[in-house]
């Protein structure tokens, strides 16, 4: 028995985390099916149940999504085993339709929704209170607030759930889930249990007749959970014939106890707190004169007292938010301005950097970034670093007319005060107002660069293209007077190599192109300085916003980056619709072959299941075109320059197209050879600035590679424009 939470040695004592408790509660409780869906902070209760699995006999599967994974539960109670599905608060929201009818047609064998929460939203794009749910939904819940309860609480759940014949909802808190404590082991049940289904249809075919009877035998089992939370072993007074009274629920208790002199108060601590355990609370409110109440998010404790006991302090009596977590001095802070403890002095807090989120050293993402957002590029120039020195209009002009004279540049180096000079260029302006501008249709741009295109034979020398670029960018060629502008010399420009102060670089544009994005680990692509994820709303949410935003008539080619893992969750729907309603949208799959944000779970795509079993590979592709998308490419995130040209291609292209960007997640793969900067390196910043990998920083002088974060991609050898990076030997 190899996995931690096999151990079975009832009395003995295990270190576990929050998530390994409620593993270890369900192997007690003898389960026999566990699904989930990853999700932080909920995704070690499969992982860990997953590694005893085969010691007693346990089916564990990572489902595609939650609500598939809590149907994969329900199914096995309802053939009379005990069956778990664990998920964090927002796969909540996803499994909802599931659960919502769950509780009228009820289990057989018992049924435990373990669901974390995220106060502080550290890992999610809400802050929710299941607790609330549980009301909606009509579920009991339990409330963890430390790993002990969370083992107890999701043992007893499973005899609650099948004396009840509903579904229990175990709930968690990011604390909670990840917080380790000594936790004590109980029997492991050996289950005899034989799966058998009862074809009774009245109960499990939820037509209105049938549930409409249904919802009246939850209502009344409804009233013995009622029965049950008033004398749970999970509620608990502690009379110290006190005035003052405290009432928590999770982490929040533990934490008020840890700041108080508890003899000085009188304590009822809740754990099974739907249905709310009114009977329990009127005897503690009797033998109390004020009462406080301390819970985490929104007041649900709180509203429930309040139709009992108007008069108690709650969180806007005592100053405690409902956004964000609890700490101890939080707590603290509120009970010194109640006048219940004193303000001790804090420890400052180190005044240490900030460091954001940020994708990995050698990420596939990244590159795919990069190479969409250069596929538009022009000439920037850093007027920190500029002198005004006209270098760049000797290099075009010897570039584009084989002779050294100013005039004949399509760069212009100007003066912008005393101290500062800039050179001005093409822009590649969307819309660009030069073509509007032209009366002969002689200039044109590319939709596949942005570069501005003149015909030279329609072009009369009108020059009302110049007044109409606002970057002066467009003059006059003194020979031929006909309109001269930068087109980037095929994406090498020698101003660029041949300017002294390296003020000037090729750069990319993220404000040409919508690209709506999804949760995973591409989210943060969204950061500088790769700026080009512009939403996240939920899992699959991206394709259809882009749909949306297309039948609205915006003008941006529109691309939805969605990871492999959250296609598969949620976004073949939208792909479908797409593909249906003819929408001009471009899905990007970043399949990096894992579920990389959540710890590298399997993925339907990745050929094997929770269990480490091989599984038939879910080909990405193949399921593009089965929903109807004919133009489907693949491509390469390291090769920036083969995934521009696709995406220059599909910048053409009208209908609905999908990209995959395939290249595994660095962490899962031996580290390529790790690259140096050369002494060419001119600091031009383009490693940094615009890539902006985390392994390469930049000094004064040049950019420099730490060794022990390069990960051997090689995208920056690739994109250098001046050949100053190569692989170390």
């Amino acid at each position: 028995m190899n996995a931690k939470i096999a151990v079975d040695k009832p009395g003995s004592f295990l270190l576990l985390n929050g998530d390994e408790a409620v593993a270890r509660g369900a192997v007690e409780a003898g389960v026999k099916v566990a699904s989930s869906y990853p999700g932080t902070p909920s995704t070690e209760i499969l992982e860990t149940i997953a590694e005893a699995a085969k010691n007693f006999g346990i089916y564990a599967e990572w489902s595609v999504n939650e609500i598939v994974a809590l149907e994969v539960a329900a199914g096995a109670s309802m053939a009379g085993e005990r069956a778990i599905v664990s998920m964090k608060h927002v796969g909540l929201n996803v499994a909802s339709d599931a659960a919502m009818t769950l509780a009228y047609t009820g289990v057989v064998g018992g049924l435990v929704i373990a669901v974390c929460d995220d106060p502080a939203m550290y890992s999610s794009q809400n802050e929710q209170d299941t607790r609330y749910f549980a009301v909606h939904s009509d579920i009991p819940l339990l409330d963890a607030a430390n790993p002990q309860e969370a083992l107890d609480m999701t043992r007893e759940a499973f005899k609650i759930s099948e004396r009840l014949q509903l579904p229990v909802i175990v709930r968690l808190t990011t604390r909670v889930a990840h917080g380790k404590a000594r936790v004590e082991l109980n029997e492991i049940v050996k289950s005899s249990r034989r799966a058998e289904f009862d074809k009774n249809a009245s109960r499990w075919v939820m037509v209105p007749s049938n549930a409409i009877r249904q919802h009246r035998v939850l209502k009344e089992g409804l009233q013995k959970a009622t029965e049950i939370a008033n004398s749970s072993k999970f509620n608990v007074i502690e009379d110290n014939r006190k005035e003052i009274g405290i009432v928590g629920s999770g982490i929040g208790y533990y934490y008020a106890r840890s700041v108080l002199d508890t003899s000085q108060f009188s304590w009822l601590k809740l754990g099974f707190v739907y249905p709310f355990p009114t009977e329990l609370f009127k005897s503690f409110a009797s033998k109390v004169k004020k009462i406080i109440v301390v819970e985490e998010l929104r007041p649900f404790i709180e509203n429930n007292i309040k139709y009992l006991h108007p008069e108690i302090l709650g969180k806007t009596e005592i100053g405690l938010d409902e956004i964000g977590e609890f700490t101890p001095d939080v707590i603290k802070d509120a009970f010194v301005g109640l006048g219940l403890c004193e303000k001790t002095e804090l420890q400052k807090d180190l005044d240490l950097p900030i460091r954001p989120p940020v994708l990995c050293p050698g990420c596939p993402h990244r590159a795919f970034y990069y190479a969409l957002n250069t596929v538009n590029q022009f000439v920037d120039c850093n007027p920190q670093k500029c002198n005004g020195c006209v270098v760049c209009e000797y290099a075009c002009s010897l570039e584009k007319e084989k002779t050294f004279n100013p005039v004949k540049s399509r760069i212009r180096a100007v003066r912008l005060d005393p101290l500062s000079n800039m050179a001005m260029t093409c822009r590649t302006c969307e819309d660009a107002p030069c073509v509007a501008a032209c009366p002969k249709d002689a200039l044109s741009q590319s939709t596949e660069d942005g570069t501005i295109t003149v015909n030279e034979e329609k072009c009369n020398g009108c020059g009302w293209c110049i007044p109409a670029c606002k970057y002066g960018a467009i003059t006059l060629h003194p020979d031929s007077l006909k309109a001269i502008v930068c087109d980037t010399c095929n994406g090498e420009p020698a101003c660029v190599q041949w300017c002294p102060e390296s003020a000037l670089s090729l750069k990319g544009k993220t404000t040409d192109k919508i690209v709506t994005g999804d949760i995973g680990c591409y989210t943060l692509g969204f950061m500088p300085p790769v700026n080009t994820v512009q939403t996240c709303l939920c899992m699959g949410a991206g394709i259809s916003q882009a749909a949306g935003m297309i039948h609205a008539g915006v003008k941006d080619k529109v691309f939805a980056v969605i990871g492999d893992s959250t296609f598969f969750h949620g976004g073949m729907p939208g792909l479908l619709n797409i593909a249906y309603n003819k929408s001009n949208v471009c899905v990007v799959i970043l399949d990096n072959n894992t579920v990389a944000m959540t710890g590298h779970q399997p993925t339907p795509g990745s050929g094997k299941n929770a269990l480490g079993e091989q599984t038939k590979i879910i080909e990405l592709a193949d399921v593009a075109r089965s929903l109807g998308i004919e133009t489907v490419e693949v491509v390469d995130p390291y090769d920036v320059e083969g995934t521009r040209k696709v995406i220059r291609k599909i910048l053409d292209y009208r209908g609905p197209s999908v990209i995959i960007s395939r290249r595994p997640c660095p962490l899962l793969v031996k580290r390529g050879p790790t690259r140096e900067v050369l002494e060419e390196c001119n600091a031009c910043g383009v490693c940094v600035e615009e890539f902006g990998c985390p392994a390469i920083s930049i000094t004064s002088e040049r950019a420099e590679i730490d060794p022990t974060l390069c990960y051997g991609c090689g995208v920056c050898e690739e994109i250098c424009p001046f050949e100053a990076i190569r692989s170390k030997e």
